[in-house]
């Protein structure tokens, strides 16, 4: 489960993924809330998932990481003849409610109200064909597209209040879950929880920052063995922690080689 650091290849895709404490739950003495994880099935299917744990929740950390293995596992399972956008669609989307299933028995196990297990939740399935994502709550999913051309896929919805967002736990969550898709091959994927929004998009818009992002893709595609640690200084950076002190996300993803098999 991705709390820390991670650093995935496949014959497809090249995938580095971090989830740090902000500044803020650090002061507290509070673990980070975030969490993620990420799948590479035969024929370049890649499967990311990230969860946000709501802070006012009790159990939201928790919340966070069985939204993440119980959706991963189900799109894992279902994952055969992913071709056309209505497969797809009901693909992620079972994913989104086998998350809100699991949350559902454990406050049953736990005898808690379902809220205390509060969390977003954010799905994307790339292959070098198509890319799609489903999302409940804040977050962003971006690709990046031949030209540098970036598109945001998923944004944060427009809320009346700052900080307001719907959870997986909302009785409205599944009927006002974002999906998109889009056929065409990503030369790259980055998904982030809400600590990265104000750097990573041009807001109220939503649309992605460019030097925000096109030099992590750069980065992701060409980084050696210390990536790992280079992702955790990049989040952990005073650049970061003068914008945000709240818990941080990011999964890159690239694919290995563009059409034709020139090297990214």
């Amino acid at each position: 489960m991705g709390y820390g650091l991670t650093v995935t290849y496949s014959g497809v895709w090249k995938v580095i993924s971090a989830s740090v404490a902000g500044t803020g739950h650090v002061r507290a003495g509070l673990p980070c809330q975030d969490a993620h994880d990420c799948l590479v099935l035969p024929r370049g299917l890649l499967l990311i998932a990230v969860a946000d744990g709501a802070g006012s929740a009790q159990y939201g950390q928790l919340g966070a990481s069985l939204a993440v293995e119980s959706s991963l596992r189900f799109c894992a399972e279902q994952a055969e003849g992913l071709h056309e956008e209505l497969q797809v669609q009901k693909h992620l989307i079972g994913g989104l409610c086998a998350a809100r299933e699991r949350l559902e028995h454990e406050a049953e196990t736990q005898q808690v109200e379902l809220r205390e297990l509060a969390c977003t939740l954010l799905l994307v399935a790339a292959t070098p064909r198509f890319v799609a994502a489903a999302q409940i709550g804040d977050g962003t999913s971006v690709g990046l597209f031949p030209n540098d051309t970036l598109r945001t896929l998923t944004r944060p919805p427009q809320t009346e209040y700052v900080n307001e967002t719907l959870f997986l736990t909302s009785s409205s969550s599944l009927e006002a879950a974002q999906f998109v898709f889009q056929p065409e091959a990503p030369w790259g994927i980055a998904v982030t929880t809400d600590g990265l929004q104000r750097l990573a998009l041009k807001l109220p818009q939503g649309e992605p920052h460019a030097p925000f992002f096109l030099p992590l893709f750069r980065f992701a595609a060409n980084t050696g063995s210390d990536s790992r640690q280079q992702l955790e200084n990049f989040l952990r950076s005073p650049r970061i922690a003068e914008r945000t002190d709240d818990d941080l996300t990011l999964v890159l993803a690239v694919r290995r080689c563009e059409p034709h098999g020139r090297t990214l």
